[in-house]
C-alpha cells in the first residue's frame, strides 16, 4: 500500500497521534492508471500525491468497532 504525507489534508490530517506524521493511501485518477503501470520505476513518485477530491469521514459507532475486535482464543485444555 503506497502512502503519502497528509499533514495538511482537511480530513486525513485528524488521524493518528498527535505530533506523528499523517499519513493517506495514495489514489490514482483512473485516467492515470495505464500511465502509473507502464511509467518506470523513477518516474512513478510523480503521482504519490495527496488525493485532490472530496474526501467524507465520520466516526465509527463505538459498539460496532467493539464487536470487530477479534477475540481472544479458548484454552482446549
Amino acid at each position: 500500500m503506497l502512502t503519502v504525507n497528509a499533514d495538511g489534508h482537511p480530513v486525513m490530517s485528524r488521524f493518528h497521534a498527535p505530533g506523528k506524521e499523517k499519513r493517506m493511501v495514495v489514489i490514482l485518477d483512473r485516467a492515470e492508471f495505464m500511465d502509473w503501470l507502464t511509467c518506470p520505476v523513477d518516474q512513478a513518485p510523480r503521482y504519490f500525491r495527496q488525493w485532490p477530491g472530496e474526501l467524507l469521514a465520520e466516526p465509527a459507532p463505538l459498539d460496532r468497532v467493539r464487536k470487530a475486535q477479534p477475540e481472544p482464543p479458548q484454552s482446549s485444555r
